[in-house]
């Protein structure tokens, strides 16, 4: 299994739309996933259909920040052993709607990398393996439970601590599978530095996403906890 897929993000149907043209006010279109998701959210991550692990986040509020804990776990098993193994841990304080401070953890199969970004006013300072990088403006994390993250043509990245340009193109709706049922979603995929299609419902909750492993496997998160809709694509 390469590690490449799955460290890049960790981060169809319909008539094609033209991709998003300018980047946005990342303070747009921002809605409190306390009252979209409640206090909690679960995905499933599955490999090729077989599941191999699990996806978290959980939200809360100290004061008039919101907080934002991400944990992701990959176990992929090769003949009795575990082959692959890949951790994730993220703690995001937002605060006016942005991103005010994001500390990231990760250890892919034993390479371990840190990334800590803090703002000040419109500036952002984000340190990562490879150094610190002073930005001009702040920048959505690619954490994907904010529909937002499809609205701009730069995101952060989590695990490199880079930023990586992105082009999105809405591409219709349709159903997609959730643990309990289907549900209705808005479908979008992701070009650039990132290469995706990633599902949100009409009203923003993340509902997943898919990619292609470099191994030629396909990968996808499926929501766990988010409300099914028992009902025919039509």
């Amino acid at each position: 299994m390469s590690r490449a897929p799955i460290a890049s993000l960790i981060l169809c149907l319909g008539t094609t739309l033209p991709a998003f043209a300018h980047a946005q006010d990342p303070q747009q279109a921002f809605v409190d996933p306390l009252a979209l998701y409640g206090p909690r959210v679960a995905y499933d991550i599955l490999r090729n259909g077989e599941k191999v692990g699990d996806h978290q986040i959980t939200f809360s509020r100290q004061g008039e920040a919101l907080i934002a804990e991400t944990s992701a776990s990959i176990e992929i098993p090769f003949l009795f052993l575990t082959g692959y193994r890949f951790d994730y841990q993220s703690t995001s304080v937002w605060e006016d709607n942005l991103l005010t401070r994001l500390t990231a953890r990760t250890d892919d199969d034993g390479e371990l990398s840190e990334v800590s970004v803090t703002r000040d006013d419109q500036d952002m300072s984000v340190t990562g393996p490879t150094g610190t990088l002073e930005l001009e403006r702040p920048l959505l994390p690619t954490e994907h439970w904010s529909q937002s993250f499809v609205q701009d043509q730069q995101v952060l990245n989590t695990i490199t601590g880079h930023v990586n340009n992105i082009t999105t193109t809405t591409i219709g709706s349709a159903f997609v599978p959730a643990a309990n049922g289907i549900i209705r979603a808005n479908r979008y995929r992701l070009d650039g530095d990132i290469r995706l299609e990633t599902w949100y419902d009409p009203a923003g909750r993340w509902l997943g996403m898919r990619f292609a492993g470099e191994d030629g496997s396909t990968i996808e998160y499926r929501c766990r906890t988010c409300p099914a809709q028992l009902a025919k694509a039509q």
